[in-house]
């Protein structure tokens, strides 16, 4: 066999166990869920609790990433992941607890014109997806973490609106901890899974001194 015969018969040799290795990863590899995510979103949110009449719906992004505790085998079935998020929401100051607001703080608040809050939260959420078929999925999530409140005043000397507990505070941030739970859908974009659509819908509670605040983001964006 000559020296070009032999290069020949290697390179189809190493062709061949490549495509043989590609097809078992393949094979092995679930059609829309990876063994990492990650996703962004924009996000529509309502607030609720005592903070419902506080302000006015807002916007915001969120934003997160995770790792496949198990996949399913083939196209369909149950996927589990550990996932951390962040969440950022702003809101306007409604006109009646913006007045509400001067009246309790006349001095440092006379020239107050708007106020605003922006909502802050980082979780640790265990998920479970549900692959209906190659290019769909529905999935649920939940867990705990960092909540972050806090309202600033245009106009005026910076201030405090008045705590969604009744608590008036000398400060313009608010910390605790916080549950989140929520759902929504996957839509594949691509022929071979991975890169997908989603649209969610989550609720956001904070603990303690942010106890009278709730939100519902629902959120639209792009994963992996």
């Amino acid at each position: 066999m000559t020296y070009k015969k032999l290069l020949r018969c290697a390179g189809k040799t190493v062709l061949t166990l490549l495509y043989l290795v590609a097809t078992d990863c393949h094979a092995q590899e679930p059609v829309q869920d990876h063994s990492c995510t990650v996703d962004a979103a924009g996000a529509f949110a309502v607030p609720a609790g005592e903070d419902g009449h506080n302000f006015d719906t807002g916007w915001g992004l969120q934003a997160g990433g995770g790792i496949a505790v198990s996949r399913p085998a083939d196209s369909r079935g149950f996927s589990y992941y550990l996932t951390a998020n962040f969440m950022y929401e702003k809101f306007r100051a409604t006109a009646a607890a913006l007045a509400l607001a001067k009246a309790s703080n006349p001095i440092q608040l006379a020239k107050a014109t708007s106020a605003h809050a922006g909502f802050s939260a980082v979780t640790i959420d265990p998920s479970v997806r549900y692959a209906v078929n190659r290019r769909f999925s529905i999935y649920g999530v939940g867990g705990f973490g960092w909540f972050r409140r806090g309202v600033g005043f245009n106009g005026a000397n910076p201030a405090t609106l008045i705590q969604s507990n009744g608590i008036a505070l000398d400060r313009l941030a608010s910390n605790s901890g916080a549950f989140d739970l929520g759902g929504g859908a996957n839509f594949g974009i691509t022929k071979n899974g991975g890169l997908m659509l989603f649209a969610e819908v989550r609720v956001y509670r904070g603990l303690a001194i942010n106890s009278g605040s709730t939100l519902v983001p629902i959120s639209a964006g792009i994963r992996w």
